[in-house]
């Protein structure tokens, strides 16, 4: 590997690190260390073709290696690609089950995808990203982990304080940052650094932890992480930021070996940042990383909520009844939502969210056409396999057929006869494939096709 790092980056490191510079310049000049997490969303969710026997010691669910984007097990969602050292902020950020969760900065959806795992996609997560395509891409990856608590916007962190002030119990800033601690990973990224850039990263990091303080309710718990070494984006924006809101402390994280404590002398000399974690690539087995946990005090006040409308009528009602009495076990009603033609299980109903740009609210079940419905790729990625009434296992060349975007022949008549089917795939639903006349016709959405 070739990083060519800049005359600037390693006179201020020198500086910083003193004998340990030459180390750490050494560090990113070797290569990355892959790694990967399993969904405990899904049924068997072990049962995966990868290599499982160097688990990572922080984490339940993650592992060194490498997986293949175009296996079955990335396509149904078991696997999804995430560095060693990120892995660890949703550990740090301890999301309940019951808690109204925000992750501020969210895209691609690493992080957002591990948070809803650890609350069994019960609670509130909502997932959120400035950039509109950025956030269609964590949106995708929302679905394909068949996540089902989060809602996805493309806001900014102002849009969110005009209604929801002191509503999330935990919030996490993974802020965008000069992105250092990625150039083993991202040599272009080098390109991109200067003195002046890591000064507008810092600034722009300011503005969004002050937003994230009104967000967060008293008692609340905020996780600041960014994958820079800098002291301006790290200790010295945390430093600032404890001096301008007094109700806010910082708490302990627990520190496995190579992680070390934040630097004071890089942040005003505070001592209560040795609380803070550093993951240095000479030290770690992970790329550059920084993190902070920070509680606020108070009591939090009533959070009172107002529902919108659904907006199902009783045709659509209808139509949905057909369809699952045709084709599933059962389909309890739980708060059910239209948009436009698209019908969703929500993740929230409240009208807040009418404010924000949203992109995805809960679960997608499907589309209501005229005189029927037709469910969503969205729904067979998070439902459970007993409430389909029939499930059509694909050998290895049927699955090859049907990703390219063909039909299933089949020349044996199948026990079913319902036009509604899950496909599955090593015992991995991926898709849904509409029956008839001995025919699995192919609604693999084109955008995932080979």
């Amino acid at each position: 590997m070739n990083v060519e790092l800049s005359t600037d980056f390693k006179d201020k490191y020198r500086k910083l690190m003193g004998e340990r510079a030459d180390k750490f310049f050494a560090a990113i000049e070797t290569d990355s260390r892959n790694s990967f997490r399993i969904n405990p969303l899904k049924p068997n969710y072990k049962n995966v073709n990868v290599d499982l026997s160097e688990p990572i010691p922080y984490s339940d669910v993650g592992y060194y290696g490498d997986i293949d984007g175009n296996s079955i097990d990335h396509q149904a969602g078991y696997l999804y690609s995430q560095e060693p050292s990120a892995m660890y902020v949703a550990e740090v950020l301890d999301p309940q089950k019951t808690d109204k969760v925000l992750d501020l900065c969210a895209a691609p959806g690493s992080k957002s995808t591990y948070i809803a795992t650890k609350m069994d996609s019960q609670g509130l997560l909502v997932t959120n990203e400035i950039n509109n395509k950025r956030a269609r891409i964590l949106s995708s990856n929302i679905e394909r982990m068949g996540i089902t608590n989060a809602v996805v916007t493309n806001n900014s962190p102002k849009d969110f304080e005009k209604k929801f002030e002191g509503y999330f119990d935990r919030i996490l800033v993974d802020a965008p940052c000069s992105g250092e601690g990625m150039f083993r990973k991202d040599p272009e990224s080098v390109k991109y650094w200067s003195l002046d850039y890591v000064e507008q990263c810092a600034n722009r990091q300011r503005h969004i932890l002050d937003s994230a303080f009104n967000l967060l309710k008293p008692g609340g718990t905020l996780v600041y992480s960014t994958c820079t070494f800098s002291p301006e984006e790290n200790e010295e924006n945390i430093d600032h930021f404890l001096s301008q809101h007094e109700e806010m402390s910082l708490s302990e994280i627990k520190k496995y070996p190579g992680m070390e404590d934040g630097k004071p002398e890089w942040g005003n000399d505070n001592q209560e940042l040795t609380k803070a974690l550093r993951m240095f690539p000479d030290e770690f087995e992970g790329e550059g990383h920084f993190m902070c946990k920070m509680t606020k005090s108070g009591a939090a006040a009533k959070n009172r909520e107002k529902n919108v409308s659904t907006g199902i009528g009783k045709e659509e009602v209808k139509l949905l009844d057909k369809f699952a009495k045709a084709n599933l076990i059962d389909l309890a009603e739980n708060n059910w939502f239209k948009v436009s033609d698209f019908l969703y299980q929500a993740a929230s109903l409240d009208n807040r969210f009418k404010s924000l740009h949203v992109l995805r609210n809960g679960l997608k079940l499907g589309e209501f056409k005229k005189n029927r419905f037709e469910p969503d790729i969205a729904w067979i990625l998070a439902i459970e396999p007993t409430k389909l009434k029939a499930i059509y296992k694909l050998n290895d060349d049927q699955f090859e057929t049907y990703m390219y975007g063909e039909s299933i022949i089949l020349t044996d008549k199948p026990e079913f006869d319902n036009k509604w089917i899950g496909l599955s795939y090593q015992d991995k639903l991926f898709s849904w494939g509409r029956y008839s006349n001995n025919q699995i016709k192919n609604v693999y959405p084109k955008g995932l096709r080979r």
